[in-house]
């Protein structure tokens, strides 16, 4: 481990994975394309028969080529929405730097009072028990948990305040009425499966304090400790 940085996110193998195997998947399923085109016009029922006719009918090696190549480029630019999406973290004895595509976020030691993984998902808190950040990082546990305590990290097993949470109710009496409007519009959002909506709406409450926990589409929720 290199003690000056340590990198967190996927390990040389698996971008070589995820670089050969779309591609090889594009290539095959493109130079095969006349095939499926003749196989699909023997189904009972054909959607869009008349454009699969046409693809069927013409040269079977040019159609390959062409299809072949759009294969291809539709596995390129699969490949840069991985990488775009993917969570990368630069832990140093100073600071941790977390970086997906162009947006990076970056939280001195002092800053940190827990971090953890829920989940899939990479937890860090703040001095006042808030919720600095939350994404899913692809590397495994065990190795996310090592890089954190090799630095000096306040890393936990699980959530340090997990026995704060309520299960959060339409109508709660004891918070804000803005907190339980938001809490309200996320739950439709999970019930919606609106991943990004939900993901704003968490923000917006830890912008007011409120710190949750999903599980299935239930929200527990706790107030920040010193806020």
């Amino acid at each position: 481990m290199n003690h000056d940085k340590t990198i967190i996110g996927l390990k040389r193998m698996e971008k070589a994975i995820v670089i050969i195997l779309p591609i090889l998947s594009g290539a095959i399923l493109g130079w095969y394309i006349p095939v499926l085109a003749d196989w699909v016009l023997t189904l009972p029922i054909v959607p869009l028969e008349d454009f699969i006719s046409l693809i069927a009918s013409l040269n079977n090696f040019w159609v390959s080529i062409v299809s072949l190549i759009l294969g291809i480029i539709a596995a390129i630019v699969f490949i840069i929405i991985v990488f775009n999406e993917t969570l990368k973290v630069e832990v140093s004895d100073r600071m941790v730097e977390l970086i997906i595509g162009e947006k990076q976020d970056k939280f001195e030691k002092q800053q940190i009072s827990a971090i953890y993984v829920e989940g899939k998902q990479l937890v860090i808190l703040g001095l006042s028990s808030e919720e600095k950040y939350r994404e899913v990082v692809e590397s495994k546990f065990d190795y996310v948990k090592e890089v954190f305590l090799a630095y000096g990290y306040p890393f936990r097993n699980e959530d340090p305040y997990i026995n704060y949470y309520q299960r959060w109710e339409l109508g709660n009496g004891d918070l804000p009425s803005d907190v339980n409007s938001i809490l309200y519009a996320r739950s439709r959002a999970l019930r919606e499966d609106q991943k990004k909506e939900a993901k704003r709406l968490r923000e917006d409450l830890a912008q007011l304090g409120v710190v949750i926990r999903d599980e299935q589409n239930s929200q527990f929720i706790r107030m920040v400790q010193n806020k």
